[in-house]
């Protein structure tokens, strides 16, 4: 394994024609070995991938350092991308695509494989109309690797090169994507009869809502807290339930957990006796769709599949 405490000189160290050599002298098999290091989170087990000795994938990064003279990925447990490492390995996945796609070009009727498009998609348009949408793309030879992820921190994996598009709620471009507005989803708060007796009989005030309980999908999830700024300013700490998925956040709130935005495509799923709104206004959260700025049919077509369904699902 590569020592921990290795040194590389700066890129500035060197003038910039040598830097710019060195970079467009990387190899594919350093890309590749970054990528499986990476991925499998260590070089044993990317060894294990590409059927070589661990020393010899070792070598490579050694060598990948040293040539651009940049450190490209933290010695932990799981092994991580530096950032310059994450800059690496989008190239290394954009080429993986591309190198995908020309091999079914090439092969045309013979079984080359499928071609694997990751993406980030907010667990809501996953349940509701994002797998829809994408069931003819997926019996189209494109293998799908979607990663649940909140739309507000969505945008992080296709900085870092994790996926090739997302769907978010960040609507500046990342630098070297595309961005398309899809829509906005309407969500509802939401509680069960009984529960708005309870707690909000005089409805949703700045005491009501620092004290009854509230349903949170997880940590990052922001949605109830922004709601309740349209109530109050002050700063509330409310007693929190987390279930992080959709269908189990919907049915805590239907089973008197706690309030919490229900999206509106989900509601006429609850009778009245077990889900009641307690405000006819919706929240409306825009989505985007990012992708990578990259010449890719595959890509392409999971882009357009995304695009139509969300003009077709969401407020406009």
């Amino acid at each position: 394994m590569t020592p921990t405490n290795q040194t590389a000189s700066r890129p500035t160290d060197r003038p910039p024609t040598q830097f710019a050599k060195a970079v467009r002298s990387i190899s594919i098999e350093q890309l590749t070995a970054l990528q499986q290091v990476v991925e499998n989170g260590g070089f044993e087990a990317a060894a294990d991938e590409l059927h070589i000795s661990q020393s010899a994938i070792s070598q490579r990064i050694k060598n990948l350092e040293s040539q651009i003279g940049q450190i490209v990925v933290q010695r932990t447990k799981p092994i991580r991308a530096t950032e310059t490492g994450q800059l690496l390995l989008r190239f290394a996945r954009q080429i993986t695509l591309a190198q995908q796609e020309v091999m079914n070009l090439i092969a045309k009727d013979q079984n080359s494989g499928a071609v694997s498009i990751r993406v980030a998609v907010n667990a809501d348009s996953l349940e509701s109309w994002v797998l829809p949408s994408l069931a003819p793309v997926a019996q189209c030879g494109i293998a799908l690797d979607i990663r649940r992820q909140d739309e507000n921190i969505s945008a992080e994996l296709l900085r870092s090169g994790e996926v090739m598009a997302a769907i978010t709620a960040e609507r500046n471009p990342v630098q070297g994507c595309s961005i398309t507005r899809l829509g906005a989803m309407p969500y509802y708060p939401a509680c069960t009869p009984e529960f708005r007796r309870r707690w909000f009989t005089g409805g949703m005030t700045r005491d009501s809502v620092g004290e009854a309980p509230l349903v949170q999908y997880d940590r990052n999830d922001r949605m109830q807290y922004n709601f309740i700024h349209r109530i109050t300013p002050a700063t509330v700490h409310p007693p929190t339930h987390y279930v992080p998925t959709s269908v189990g956040y919907n049915d805590a709130v239907a089973l008197g957990f706690g309030w919490g935005l229900i999206p509106g495509s989900t509601l006429p799923s609850y009778s009245e006796d077990r889900l009641v709104t307690l405000c006819d206004e919706p929240v409306l959260l825009p989505l985007y769709w990012q992708q990578w700025k990259l010449s890719s049919p595959s890509l392409d077509s999971v882009a357009q599949a995304i695009i139509k369904a969300g003009h077709d699902a969401l407020v406009q």
